[in-house]
């Protein structure tokens, strides 16, 4: 099977001839210290262990402004994005962005710029289409990643901000949600109707944390679950998986997300209380799970540690299909190459279907 067939079964929920192997991100000091360990200098990761490839790309979501960088330090910079919002981004650490300012600050503001969110020709590169003909002649799987309507109003408005309008105006948020459903309606259709179908529509949002959802169930069903499951219609129509990517204790949204129409939930954080041995049984025939080999275990480096966290995961996932061998997130610098290589070692040989 080519990574393209064995990504679509196991998202069907089905069995391929193995469990699919792949890792979407490895930190740059990750393959600096990999390199004084062992991989090979002209290899990455993926290539070395024969990871399944995922060929992400996207359009272009945000409001379309110019990038300004407002200040300029040795260790970081003030940098205004395309959605207006500043952030202070790390020069020297592979750290999230710290959130300084946001362009749409009310309800007001939002009219303002809405219209901005217009679809058009140059959202989509020149070289998209050309970049899914190229994954699909290679047997890689694709995806098309516009941005999660939810997590891009979070953002642009800022999280507490946002979270506070949940409560207090909830239809602003909705709008905002409504708006960035339609962008990648429209921009889907564009790219279809050139003659391109990419395998998946994949979503990278943060809609929980360390203890669970930012919102309430009721919120996500009251205002944002019509919209994900319009999604889902489209993509099913389409013969596209839908996919999400979410950080946190996801244990409360899956349901949801069942309802709404997702083919799959991916990292599964394990630190913070994700477990395939347990979301299995419960959810395993109605959404596929990827991840959740949990790096702070590899980091220790104890084999029989690693071998029971790789083993006992792959082995209660894999069941019927389904799983999608990853790291809960992705691969930091405390991971030795040994450890990781073991890991690669262990789930290739219990993640065969006989």
């Amino acid at each position: 099977m080519t990574s393209r067939d064995r990504i679509r079964t196991t998202l069907s929920r089905h069995q391929p001839d193995r469990v699919p192997m792949c890792e979407i991100c490895y930190w740059p000091e990750t393959t600096a210290r990999w390199h004084q360990e062992g991989l090979p200098e002209d290899q990455t990761p993926e290539q070395y262990f024969g990871l399944d490839h995922i060929a992400l790309s996207g359009p272009d979501c945000s409001l379309m402004l110019p990038v300004e960088v407002l200040e300029e330090h040795d260790e970081w910079k003030l940098e205004r994005d395309r959605d207006g919002s500043t952030h202070k981004v790390w020069k020297t650490n592979y750290a999230p962005p710290s959130e300084v300012d946001h362009l749409i600050k009310t309800r007001a503001d939002w009219n303002q710029h809405q219209d901005r969110l217009a679809p058009g020709d140059n959202r989509i590169g020149a070289g998209l289409p050309d970049f899914y003909r190229t994954a699909a002649a290679n047997g890689q799987f694709a995806t098309f990643d516009p941005a999660e309507p939810l997590w891009w109003a979070l953002r642009a408005v800022g999280m507490e901000r946002a979270l506070i309008a949940m409560a207090e105006d909830p239809t602003w948020i909705e709008e905002m949600v409504e708006a960035q459903t339609e962008l990648s309606l429209a921009l889907i259709r564009q790219l279809i109707a050139g003659g391109v179908t990419p395998d998946a529509m994949w979503y990278f949002s943060d809609l929980c944390y360390r203890n669970g959802m930012f919102f309430s169930p009721r919120f996500y069903r009251d205002h944002v679950m019509r919209y994900h499951q319009r999604l889902a219609d489209f993509c099913h129509e389409h013969d596209m998986f839908l996919i999400l990517h979410c950080c946190g204790d996801v244990r409360r949204l899956i349901p949801h997300l069942i309802d709404a129409g997702f083919d799959c939930i991916q990292p599964l954080e394990a630190r913070c209380g994700d477990d395939v041995r347990e979301l299995k049984p419960l959810y395993g025939d109605r959404i596929s799970l990827f991840g959740n080999i949990n790096m702070d275990v590899l980091a220790r480096g104890d084999e029989d540690e690693i071998r029971h966290e790789v083993v006992s995961k792959v082995e209660t996932a894999k069941a019927g299909g389904g799983y999608i061998y990853h790291s809960d997130h992705s691969v930091p610098p405390t991971v030795s190459f040994a450890a990781y290589s073991l890991a690669v070692e262990l789930a290739r040989e219990h993640g065969q279907y006989a």
